[in-house]
């Protein structure tokens, strides 16, 4: 049961499946994501793992979640910033859907930069400004604490 965005609610995700050319690059990303859904306004997200083209990394974001068109499900469209290993950012547009039995999609568009609900606005920096990777499609299970 996936909760309604009214109610607040903490959600592990743990990414089952990436495509952004694991196949070549060695592996699928590897990821663990805390949402915190908000009542009001977007929900803040933290996120930890490794990915292509980025390697390790910790991501903030926040999405706003809505109902889906089916019942049960939520979609969702937010902004986030990665911190590579090597300390660089990449900022980029998340859009995400969970479906009713807490399976869900979540993809990253890179962007030059993205504004938080709060104003605070956070572009690229180092080799990200030069050069973005590809996006990443990612596919996961959430699992509700709380």
């Amino acid at each position: 049961m996936i909760p309604r965005p009214t109610r607040l609610a903490t959600v592990g995700l743990f990414v089952l499946f990436g495509v952004c050319a694991p196949a070549r690059a060695g592996g699928e990303p590897k990821a663990e994501a805390t949402i915190l859904f908000s009542a009001e306004g977007p929900s803040p997200f933290v996120l930890t793992g490794t990915a292509t083209h980025v390697g390790r990394f910790a991501a903030r974001g926040e999405i706003e979640f809505h109902p889906g068109a089916t019942d049960g499900t939520l979609d969702g469209v937010g902004v986030a910033v990665l911190a590579a290993a090597d300390g660089h950012l990449i900022v980029g547009v998340v859009s995400c859907h969970l479906d009713a039995d807490g399976a869900g999609e979540v993809r990253f568009s890179w962007r030059d930069a993205v504004e938080f609900s709060d104003g605070t606005v956070v572009g690229n920096t180092g080799r990200f400004q030069r050069r973005r990777p590809p996006g990443a499609d990612i596919a996961f299970i959430a699992i509700l604490i709380g």
